[in-house]
């Protein structure tokens, strides 16, 4: 075609291309990208992110299930992990929970009126009625991992605490359960509580553009994590998918709440125990407290002896201790259900940075005081993971003494010291 413009040429040509794209390729290649929310601006993303965490925090029945990949690498070591976790809860005291992965496996279920406690390893299972405040307590330190299925909604919903900053990335197709879905994805960057702040989190959010729920998350870790070793530094990257995330499920299959013991399990009244560490724990009880002398945040020194005369609860706690900071909402809620009646609370933490721990009390301005614990002080105490509660009474004899929040114990021990503790039998609902 003489005489015709350059740029004709090239247009007519990008044209016939096309058409034989068209009719010669098959249609899967030619999809195209998810369009872009184009009325998303960055500054929508924290109050969009926080919109999804308030839905978990006020999720009353849900079904989720993630499997977490987590690698770390330092300058001597490197470390790979792999946990499937399941968290069912249905309604009248229904739930299920369940984790697979290097640390053993085990299984709680409810169906409303019995639970059970299932430990593969001894082929072993406890069988009870369903305690009224929820799921027991487990004490058996090999299922104590089963906490962290408990704890995966409110951990979800609290990944918020650890945001500072969240921005649009492209949407993205992702595989889950052989099914593309198309997300929205969030980048964002935070702090780790009472952590150097040379050690910051990034995480990378997908959530489900037709259901707004979580289906995968990215965490990234970079410095000296381990406050052991402040001159090694570490890099920690962790993956979860969720091939289920159900916030609101239409019905749940009863199935999915009773147990069928396999032939070769045996029903037992509790676990083999053989724990030096929770034996010492529990005979804590019954003796006197020790006399230790607690430093304030202004510098002052507090008398443990100087509170006799009145009930004093003892909270150890440490700001990298995930089940601590879960359990501070409970515990704040039972100190304002006992501060009247006379009850003295008092935190101590164990973290490596004498400050760490009251820079954190400061900054979520909980109502009663923190102390920093020592080598000294932990000397006084039996060897015990955390968090860790003592109850002593007004006389200044230990009377409860356990390892993780065990609410309805506590409770039950509470009341008995003094009538104003009365009705603390009955858990509050969440």
């Amino acid at each position: 075609m003489l005489g015709q413009p350059k740029s004709t040429k090239v247009m007519l040509v990008c044209f016939a291309v096309a058409l034989l794209l068209t009719l010669f390729l098959p249609a899967s290649s030619l999809t195209m990208p998810a369009p872009e929310d184009l009325s998303a601006t960055d500054s929508d993303a924290l109050p969009f992110l926080k919109g999804i965490f308030e839905q978990y925090a006020h999720a009353t029945s849900y079904d989720i299930e993630s499997v977490e990949e987590t690698s770390l690498i330092g300058e001597f070591s490197r470390s790979w992990t792999k946990t499937l976790t399941t968290a069912i809860v249905g309604h009248g005291s229904q739930y299920r929970f369940e984790t697979r992965g290097d640390h053993g496996n085990g299984l709680q279920i409810s169906d409303g009126k019995t639970e059970w406690i299932y430990y593969p390893p001894f082929q072993q299972y406890i069988q009870h009625a369903t305690p009224p405040t929820g799921p027991s307590n487990i004490q058996f330190p090999a299922l104590r991992f089963l906490t962290t299925a408990h704890n995966m909604i409110e951990g979800l919903s609290n990944l918020q605490k650890l945001i500072r900053t969240a921005v649009y990335a492209p949407n993205e197709n992702i595989e889950v359960n052989g099914k593309s879905i198309i997300c929205k994805v969030i980048r964002t960057e935070g702090d780790l509580p009472g952590v150097s702040p040379s050690i910051g989190t990034r995480f990378v959010f997908w959530i489900d553009k037709q259901t707004n729920v979580i289906r995968k998350t990215t965490e990234h870790r970079e410095g000296p994590l381990h406050p052991s070793e402040p001159d090694i530094n570490y890099v920690m990257e962790r993956s979860v998918v969720y091939p289920v995330a159900d916030l609101a499920p239409a019905s749940l299959p009863d199935q999915e709440f009773t147990f069928k013991p396999p032939v070769t399990a045996s029903l037992v009244r509790e676990f083999e125990v053989n724990d030096r560490i929770t034996a010492g724990i529990r005979s804590f009880a019954g003796k006197q407290a020790p006399e230790i002398s607690l430093k304030a945040a202004d510098g002052k020194d507090i008398n443990l002896k100087s509170f006799q005369g009145k009930p004093v609860l003892l909270d150890f706690w440490a700001t990298w201790c995930v089940g601590c900071i879960y359990s501070l909402p409970r515990i704040e809620k039972l100190y304002r259900e006992t501060v009247k009646g006379g009850l003295v609370l008092l935190s101590i933490d164990e973290d490596e940075q004498p400050n760490a721990g009251d820079d954190f009390w400061s900054k979520h301005n909980e109502p009663w005081p923190n102390f920093h614990a020592n080598a000294d002080i932990l000397g006084h105490f039996p060897i015990h993971g955390i968090p860790y509660f003592v109850l002593i009474d007004a006389s200044g004899e230990v009377v409860f003494s356990a390892g993780g929040l065990d609410e309805a114990a506590l409770r039950t021990a509470l009341s008995k010291l003094d009538p104003a503790f009365a009705s603390l039998t009955k858990t509050p609902a969440p």
